[in-house]
This record gives structure tokens, sequence and C-alpha cells, in this order.
């Protein structure tokens, strides 16, 4: 899809891509989906999307959690993996 008003398009640096490789490596695991399939290719774009046009405020996403998070198995396993992408 298209976007009309691309004065808020916002270019995306190094920092930026691995952020978003990382979100992606984490939905895909999650989901059991191949990082080269259609399906995880649609995520990335819509990732991307989100990331230029819709995101409010990028230095959150950056800076991590306000707040700790709930301790559990399967979050420490994806916060592991995450930091080590």
């Amino acid at each position: 899809m298209f976007r009309e008003d691309i004065s808020s398009h916002v270019a995306l640096a190094s920092d930026d891509l691995e952020l978003l490789e990382k979100f992606l490596d984490a939905w895909c695991e999650e989901n059991g989906v191949d990082k080269t399939s259609a399906k995880a290719e649609n995520i990335a774009s819509g990732l991307v999307d989100w990331y230029q046009f819709d995101l409010a405020d990028r230095t959150n996403l950056k800076s991590g959690p306000p707040t700790p998070l709930p301790e559990s198995k399967e979050l420490e396993n994806l916060l592991r993996k995450l930091k080590a992408a």
C-alpha cells in the first residue's frame, strides 16, 4: 500500500534496521515462520511501514521497556535471543 503523505517518511539508519530485524526474528520464531518466506516478507514490510509512518516515538523502542517485565521462561528465552542477535 502506497502512502500519499510521504512527508512523514523517516529514513532508516543501521540501528533502526537492526531493531526491526530483531522484531522480525522474534516474530518468525514465535510463529514458526521461516524468515525467508513470503509471510515473513509481508511482516517485514509491515514493520518498516509502521516504523516509518505510524510510530510516534522511536526512542522508546530503542531504550527498552520503562518498567521491569514480569518473569517467565518464554520471555527470558526471547529476550536472551534478542540480546544475542
